[in-house]
């Protein structure tokens, strides 16, 4: 029997934040060609936030399945290796691969024998069903995989039936909640993520019980004795998307900027970041916003908004929304849109838990915006030409098997870019942890 090794999530969190960014030169010397780029058509992913006890997002699962369309999915090493190529995001260093913990749990896909050769960076963790490995062929190819130093997680089963002896093999396990364990496991020796993300009391209570992650988060608000208002800088966030939308002077957004000081902390760090690569430091608000200019300003804004919400049990909440935001954009850019029509599905996305962050209304929040009228749509009836694809979005979060057949339909978005276009938003939600 293997030796038993159990390492908790959030240590494994730890040790990833801990080091350098996984550049793709790293992964590149683990295989020996490039990725199919066709190798994602086949396969369709849903897509979760992972959540520790601190109710804060460590990473993301991501379930790969067959696509049920005509041509049949890749094998399960190549569908892996273009997934890890889909999630690295482009730097002034080069491409870079996530901090966070990605849990991959492919389903229903045919291994080979590539796939006992498969590496990846340490907080990534590829999980098995325990009824996948009944078959002979495919557990000596978990060693091999395991062999590589790829850490795993092992999927029970809702009823259970797992080989006690079995257990030892794996440093994780997924369980669609604490009441699913077999008998005779100690919560505080293995690290245990759940699935049953329904209710904020469920997951309270597995959190209780010894459970280190969840994966997936209640997209309302957390109930509250009072209603809350906005935070402060929340307030001056919407002051400043409307001086944006309004178009006024330079001087007006500064006065805002100057009342909030995290706010003009925040705006002279991104006039200062790689993105802009000024050969002077940015020191003033107006050069900042200036430079920035009032397109890319409000599109900073309605990120901000988002992330000014520091309430417990929110921060998942912004990772979803701005990952959507992303994903909007990185769609809209694959059907050829233009970068209006972009821009616009972003604030779509993003927007569109802005109820359950705030703890305020949308139609409350939107009355003194000067948004355009397809955003207002899509955002308070869902309706108009954006409805539709933030129905796309929430199918990605549901692993709603007809996702890519919507998104051809509506976006004309061939399956491949769709799955690229939701690696790099996760990706890129990553990314802007620091922030969140």
């Amino acid at each position: 029997m293997a030796r038993r090794v159990f390492a908790p999530i959030h240590a494994t969190i730890r040790r990833s934040t801990e080091v350098r960014l996984f550049e793709f030169t790293d992964l590149g010397r683990t295989r020996d060609s490039d990725p199919d780029p066709a190798a994602l058509s086949g396969v369709s992913a849903g897509w979760r936030v992972l959540v520790g006890r601190d109710r804060r997002p460590l990473g993301v699962r991501l379930t790969l399945k067959p696509a049920g369309s005509d041509e049949p999915p890749a094998a399960l090493g190549t569908v892996l290796d273009a997934v890890m190529e889909g999630l690295m995001v482009e730097s002034e260093n080069g491409p870079v691969f996530p901090h966070g913990l990605i849990v991959l749990a492919p389903q229903g896909l045919e291994d080979d024998q590539a796939l006992a050769a498969w590496r990846a960076p340490r907080n990534v963790l590829l999980e098995f069903g325990h009824r996948e490995l009944d078959e002979e062929s495919r557990l000596r190819r978990m060693f091999e995989v395991q062999k590589q130093g790829v850490r795993l997680a092992l999927r029970l089963d809702p009823s259970g039936g797992a080989a006690p002896e079995r257990l030892s093999y794996f440093q994780h396990l997924v369980t669609p909640s604490r009441r699913a364990l077999p008998p005779g496991v100690d919560p505080s020796a293995v690290s245990i993520l759940t699935l049953d993300d329904s209710t904020h009391q469920a997951i309270d209570a597995d959190f209780a019980a010894g459970v280190h992650a969840t994966a997936g988060w209640p997209l309302v608000a957390p109930h509250r004795a009072e209603p809350r208002g906005l935070s402060p800088a929340q307030t001056a966030v919407f002051e400043l998307i409307r001086l944006v939308q309004a178009d006024a002077d330079v001087r007006a957004l500064e006065r805002v900027f100057r009342g909030e000081p995290l706010l003009a902390y925040l705006l002279l760090t991104l006039a200062n970041s790689a993105a802009f690569r000024r050969a002077k430091p940015v020191s003033s608000l107006g050069h900042a916003i200036t430079l920035l200019g009032y397109q890319r300003l409000i599109k900073w804004l309605v990120l901000l908004l988002a992330i000014a919400g520091k309430e417990q049990g929110i921060a998942p909440l912004v990772y979803v929304a701005v990952a959507r935001g992303h994903l909007l954009e990185n769609l809209l850019a694959a059907a050829g849109r233009t970068r209006a029509e972009r821009d616009d599905g972003f604030v779509v996305g993003t927007f569109s838990l802005l109820d359950a962050i705030t703890g305020q209304t949308l139609r409350d929040l939107l009355q003194d915006i000067q948004l355009s009228e397809p955003i207002v749509e899509a955002l308070l009836g869902a309706s108009g030409p954006y409805a539709p694809l933030l129905d796309i979005v929430r199918g990605f979060e549901a692993a709603d098997p007809m996702v890519l057949v919507r998104a051809k339909a509506d976006l004309n978005v061939d399956p491949a870019d769709a799955m690229r276009a939701l690696l790099q938003a996760l990706a890129t939600a990553d990314s802007l942890q620091s922030l969140i």
